[in-house]
């Protein structure tokens, strides 16, 4: 079974695009929607990269009540890998930097390689979380059939096409709020939005798939760029998993401008 994460993500690839059946009401609506989405990787940013902050003492301490002193020395040891993560409109990546660390001969050696593993996926995947919303993608584009229908409480947008069916609930300012998927795996979520500089930008999302998770952030800004700061992953049966964003960068797309022929 797939991790309602891959899902979302999934369904961010799938180019949904605008087939409605009212022409001008329903593209001037879409447009609106998109303009006032945060969508950095819509606009002119290509890429980030950042170190991963993780407080392996205050985790621990937080999922077990107490620190016994073999999870004390587990988490010393764990504490010392540095972990960056770089970021594109496709996956989030996270990698130990400089190098991947060698528990061979360390005492719980297995129990320390299982998790950082568990480390690696979890903070990746609160970064994909983040990708469909930050690439303007979480609304239709591409060339699936949609349509919008006004309600007392917002719109609902539904959508149907190769490999892709659904429906979206908007607010009157067009935030969407949840969503039912049945293609092209039955998925469930719900989304919250905060207001930034830049238009909407992603404050959580909740996916129910095969299991449930929560994902929540926090902002900083970058060169000009709305970007993670904290972010805090969540899942139904295990503790909460939260790191920091510090040292990022960021690399824009460059506008080149071509000269006609003399």
């Amino acid at each position: 079974m797939r991790h309602p994460l891959f899902v979302l993500v999934a369904l961010s690839c799938l180019c949904i695009s605008a087939v409605p059946q009212s022409p001008t009401s329903d593209d001037q609506l879409m447009a609106k929607a998109r303009a006032a989405y945060d969508a950095p990787f819509a606009r002119n940013l290509a890429a980030l990269d950042c170190a991963v902050q993780f407080d392996w003492k205050a985790h621990l301490a937080e999922s077990f009540g107490t620190l016994p002193p073999a999870a004390v020395l587990m988490a010393e040891k764990l504490q010392t890998v540095n972990h960056r993560v770089s970021v594109d409109h496709n996956q989030a990546t996270v990698s130990p930097y400089p190098r991947k660390p060698d528990f061979s001969g360390a005492e719980h050696a297995p129990q320390l390689e299982q998790l950082e593993q568990v480390f690696i996926a979890i903070t990746s995947s609160g970064l994909n979380a983040w990708i469909p919303s930050s690439s303007n993608v979480i609304l239709p584009v591409g060339n699936t059939k949609y349509k919008f229908e006004r309600l007392s409480s917002g719109y609902k947008l539904t959508m149907k096409g190769e490999n892709v069916e659904g429906t979206v609930m908007l607010e009157p300012d067009l935030r969407v709020t949840s969503g039912v998927m049945q293609l092209p795996q039955p998925l469930q979520f719900s989304t919250s939005f905060t207001t930034g500089p830049q238009g909407f930008a992603l404050a959580s999302v909740k996916t129910v798939a095969d299991s449930e998770v929560t994902f929540a952030y926090t902002y900083q800004s970058v060169d000009g760029i709305q970007i993670p700061d904290t972010v805090t992953v969540t899942p139904a049966t295990t503790g909460k998993w939260q790191y920091r964003l510090t040292d990022c960068k960021v690399v824009k797309f460059v506008k080149v401008q071509l000269l006609p022929h003399s």
